[in-house]
């Protein structure tokens, strides 16, 4: 028998990905299925009240065991893993909505893991307004960078007043009033190298 091909599958998958899968329920209920499978083996072992185990019995349930444990690793990572990613998509993108793209990779309960994570983290920071978690963690270079605006945005305010975000128009703004546009996909940050470059 093939013993934990189905734990393995599901890592792969995982490596093999730019972002994540699709959610695999086969490959996990197969894994779940396998485990149960070893516990049928190991549960008459149990039942029997033996004052010593003959070796045959503790070769044969040592190896169920592991493969139990092998199996169970597997599901912790991949749900570990799968977890980590939608959690750092919340701060990459900023906000309360998954990209269509990648919502449909999701399963419907990590898309409510995402949405509870997303409650709790506007929540706190609801409690602190001049606080912005979601921004850079690394010191700006610069205070004011220049944007190209790759999907209207429409009107944004920001500390000098509103500005029209129309699609294809370059504007030169704090980095602060737009990081999250610039994370979300909406704009993009033109590097100064760039700008001499085509000068």
């Amino acid at each position: 028998m093939d013993f934990g091909l189905k734990g393995r599958e599901l890592l792969q998958d995982l490596k093999r990905s730019d972002w994540l899968p699709l959610y695999n329920e086969d490959a996990v209920s197969r894994c779940l299925q396998e485990c149960q499978g070893h516990m049928a083996q190991i549960r008459p072992a149990l039942a029997q009240e033996m004052t010593e185990v003959p070796p045959e019995y503790l070769v044969a349930l040592t190896v169920h065991l592991q493969h139990i444990l092998r199996n169970k690793r597997c599901l912790l990572a991949y749900m570990q893993y799968r977890l980590d990613k939608v959690r750092d998509l919340r701060w990459e993108t900023g906000g309360a909505i998954i990209p269509t793209r990648l919502q449909r990779k999701l399963s419907a309960k990590e898309s409510e893991f995402f949405a509870s994570y997303d409650k709790i983290l506007s929540d706190y920071m609801g409690n602190y307004p001049l606080l912005d978690l979601t921004g850079s963690t690394l010191p700006p270079k610069e205070i004011c960078i220049e944007v190209r605006v790759l999907a209207d945005c429409g009107e944004i305010m920001t500390d000098q007043g509103p500005v029209n975000l129309e699609r294809g128009t370059n504007h030169f703004l704090r980095r602060a009033d737009v990081e999250g546009l610039i994370r979300q996909g909406f704009l993009l940050h033109i590097a100064p190298s760039a700008r001499q470059g085509s000068s």
